[in-house]
């Protein structure tokens, strides 16, 4: 392959590896291209997961996805305004399960994050969750519990080998086996 006139011009010597079969229609057709049905958003608040958020609406718009932002806080008491009930039910199989009721300043964050969305250009389904608890564990345990075609999530931590080691984005995608995309 060479450049010339700012053109790329290939020659055959430079298409080793490849042939005609694999190039063909009837190949590129094999392809799994993947579907989106449902895509997560990890959200905290900052700039970086709201790029993140932009990806996922640009997706949902190709693929007519629903988005779900995630928001997962450890400690509710920094949110002036807003309240957790905590109450427990008992199932037919006699397990003790809670349910937790958000109410208040953060429920108004995110209905208001989820309007940012739709003036933006997002034209599908778009809802959110909140979760208490450590930030992996959640994201984590919302992979099991739910089928995600897609994760967006941004990330700060990969500006070096040490700190993309220990990061968090890497211990979740070490124990979900759900597609992720990593905005940084």
């Amino acid at each position: 392959m060479r450049l010339h006139d700012d053109a790329i011009v290939a020659d055959s010597s430079s298409t080793e590896g490849f042939s005609a079969e694999s190039i063909s229609s009837s190949a590129a057709s094999k392809l799994s291209i993947p579907s989106y049905t449902k895509i997560l958003v990890p959200h905290d608040g900052k700039e970086a997961s709201d790029k993140a958020l932009s990806h996922a609406i640009y997706l949902s718009n190709l693929s007519g996805a629903e988005i779900v932002i995630l928001c997962i806080i450890q400690d509710v008491e920094k949110f002036e305004g807003t309240s957790v009930d905590i109450s427990q039910n008992r199932t037919a199989h006699n397990q003790n399960s809670f349910e937790l009721d958000i109410k208040g300043e953060l429920v108004n964050i995110m209905e208001a994050k989820i309007k940012q969305c739709t003036e933006a250009g997002s034209k599908n389904k778009i809802s959110y969750g909140i979760r208490t608890g450590h930030v992996v564990h959640e994201i984590v345990k919302t992979c099991q519990e739910t089928d995600y075609d897609l994760i967006i999530m941004a990330t700060t931590h990969l500006d070096s080998w040490l700190h993309s080691i220990f990061s968090e984005t890497r211990k979740i995608i070490s124990n979900i086996r759900t597609p992720v995309l990593i905005i940084h």
